[in-house]
């Protein structure tokens, strides 16, 4: 296509962040011709609507405004008009609130200027969901921290904790009846982690679980022999792969996520300075 694409920038702040993320993308298409056109500090639907009168049909729109109603109302005016909108601050938002439970105050104006350290955390997140419950052994040898352990041994509320403070982090579930991957055999020792849990807290969380899902009466997913028995297979492999292990029986997922991290600067020292940096 022989057209300028405009991009737009829509932002309740300066609109740097939209601008260094579109200079990112765009830089890997260097025979597409595009404009840009900024508009900061947008704070009502008013502003919407003239910003909207105005574009070319062959448009983006890449927007920053951290207000939840402002967001839906540019998505909802955009897509009568049959233009895309990217979303490069709700999507990090969303998937904090989605994982921690916590929720965003979504206050406009609290970061003028967009660091590494954001685009690295969408990454993380990204890897982690990509290669969450062993979906894809290749990710175990591009990962900082891979998790191991039995189900329900909090792998991927941990997972998503060290994913938000940038680290690449990939799980796997461990079952006596399943083979373990050759990738996982091939990990420095030092980034696997291997979780543990009392086998009576965990028939417990089991069974809890399985009555959310609808799922009554006795069940080998939460019966205590069968669960001693997973737990003694997972101490086999833990030993097998000379790992550290974590005992999360007590622990809260953010204390899980502390301990891991100060066990991996640790091994890792160097990797702190440099994150330390940037």
């Amino acid at each position: 296509m022989d057209d300028v694409l405009t991009i737009v920038i829509i932002s309740d702040s300066t609109g740097e962040t939209a601008i260094n993320y579109m200079k990112s993308v765009t830089s890997q298409f260097p025979d597409l011709k595009t404009s840009m056109r900024r508009f900061s500090d947008i704070v009502d639907t008013d502003e919407i609507d003239e910003i909207l009168a105005d574009l070319p049909s062959y448009s983006i729109i890449v927007q920053t405004l951290a207000n939840k109603e402002l967001t839906q109302y540019l998505r909802s005016r955009a897509k009568d008009l049959d233009i895309t909108v990217l979303d490069i601050l709700s999507y990090g938002i969303d998937k904090f609130e989605q994982f921690t439970g916590h929720k965003a105050i979504r206050q406009r104006g609290l970061t003028r200027t967009l660091s590494r350290n954001y685009f690295e955390m969408i990454e993380a997140i990204e890897f982690a969901i990509q290669y969450d419950d062993g979906k894809d052994f290749r990710g175990f040898l591009k990962s900082d921290i891979v998790l191991v352990g039995v189900s329900r041994t909090s792998k991927t509320p941990t997972t998503m904790i060290l994913a938000t403070k940038n680290f690449k982090v990939s799980n796997l579930p461990l079952v006596p009846e399943a083979k373990l991957p050759q990738e996982l055999f091939e990990v420095d020792p030092r980034r696997i982690i291997g979780l543990i849990i009392n086998p009576d807290k965990l028939s417990d969380i089991r069974e809890t679980r399985s009555k959310s899902l609808g799922i009554v009466g006795e069940s080998k997913y939460f019966d205590k022999g069968r669960i001693e028995r997973e737990l003694e297979y997972a101490k086999e492999i833990f030993s097998d792969l000379d790992c550290k292990v974590i005992d999360v029986t007590e622990n809260t997922v953010e204390q899980t996520a502390t301990e891991i991290v100060q066990y991996y600067y640790e091994n890792f020292p160097e990797e702190k300075e440099v994150r330390n940096l940037n």
